[in-house]
């Protein structure tokens, strides 16, 4: 039902990683709490993943996902030469281990370490020649047990894998924790952005929009609608299968993945939708600053996706607000707080957790109140 003084209302829920993701669904709650809730929701990646059950998703983030090893685990066949060269490697701290999980327990930087890792990984996969190991990582040791996971992984033709982690923690624990079955009869409208090859597809559950609304929309994507439960889990996988660290989800014998740089502002869908007031809980690509001097392959990989997908998020919003200015419709960008240090593309903590919820809960209380001169629900 429209808002009072907002009419139909519309949530863009975009990408980002837990670094997106956590902010996100507080800022999200904070609204549903003020009485805002959406007709409409587009959401891609980690958006889609709080648009299965956005009433809940807050507090199934702070049950269940505090750290990465809750939400992924690596690839098997990737993870089966860890551990194996773990028992191989007769020097502390790895001897002990039993398993490459372990590992991460008594390393000082276990953030740097996974970007170590993955960057060495990537390098492999991507058959790019064999570059030193940055010399800076904790422990100390960490570089022989790269450079003997290199010589495992040519002798197992690693180079076919297929994605870096597999995300079977973050399934099991979603399949248990929601209600599919009374999420698919919300009263609203969820639209799941994927893609397959350069085409755009959505895959829609809810109410259904109208048939005016649907053609505008047929210019500019395939639409699917979503039949069953496990449909509807599954183009939520697709639409956060980034590459190369997730694998594309197969639906209905199509692959489906991540949108990527391809389009991370899709406000458009929702003036298709006939949305007045649009919320756009999104990352702030304005802030963006590059030039990073101490990196590795992760890095150098990551912010070359940044740069491309700031400067299509950027024509993307300039289009969508001059669109907006002239059909009469408010397009409102909700953009998070400074990061807690702990809160990265793939990477969460506890500390984070708490530091995000309190800035962002303050922090769009009073944008709730300032803004939009509605009163913000008391804790």
């Amino acid at each position: 039902m429209p808002h009072p003084k907002l009419g139909k209302v519309g949530f863009v829920l975009g990408g980002g990683g837990c670094a997106e993701g956590l902010p996100q669904i507080v800022q999200a709650t904070e609204f549903l709490k003020a009485g805002i809730r959406p007709d409409y929701i587009i959401a891609s990646s980690v958006g889609a993943f709080n648009a299965l059950d956005l009433e809940n998703a807050l507090s199934i983030w702070k049950e269940h996902f505090t750290s990465p090893w809750a939400i992924y685990d690596l690839n098997p066949d990737i993870k089966t030469v860890i551990d194996r060269v773990l028992k191989t490697i007769p020097r502390s701290p790895f001897h002990p281990h039993e398993n490459w999980a372990d590992l991460w327990k008594d390393c000082g930087n276990q953030y740097h370490n996974l970007k170590q890792l993955l960057g060495f990984i990537i390098r492999f996969v991507k058959s790019m020649p064999t570059l030193p190991v940055e010399t800076n990582s904790a422990p100390k040791d960490f570089s022989p047990f790269l450079e003997k996971m290199l010589s495992e992984m040519r002798a197992l033709e690693l180079d076919r894998v297929k994605s870096i982690f597999d995300p079977a923690p973050l399934i099991t624990t979603l399949r248990k924790t929601l209600d599919l079955k009374t999420t698919q009869e919300q009263q609203s409208t969820l639209h799941i952005l994927t893609r397959s090859g350069i085409e755009e597809h959505v895959f829609a559950s809810g109410i259904t929009l109208p048939a005016e609304a649907l053609n505008k929309m047929r210019k500019r994507c395939t639409i699917h609608d979503l039949n069953s439960e496990d449909q509807r889990f599954r183009a939520a996988m697709a639409s956060a299968a980034l590459g190369p660290f997730f694998a594309r989800v197969q639906i209905n014998g199509g692959l489906y993945w991540d949108t990527g740089t391809k389009n991370p502002f899709p406000a458009e869908y929702a003036m298709d939708a006939g949305c007045d007031t649009i919320f756009c809980f999104v990352k702030n690509h304005f802030s963006y600053s590059g030039n990073i001097t101490d990196y590795n392959a992760l890095d150098a990989l990551m912010e070359d996706s940044d740069v491309a997908t700031r400067e299509n998020f950027i024509h993307k919003h300039e289009k969508a607000a001059g669109r907006a200015e002239k059909e009469g419709k408010k397009l409102e960008l909700i953009l998070p707080q400074p990061l807690h240090q702990d809160l990265q593309l793939l990477w969460v903590s506890p500390e984070a957790e708490e530091y995000t919820t309190a800035i962002e809960s303050k922090e769009t209380k009073n944008l709730i109140k300032k803004s939009f001169d509605i009163t913000p629900a008391d804790d």
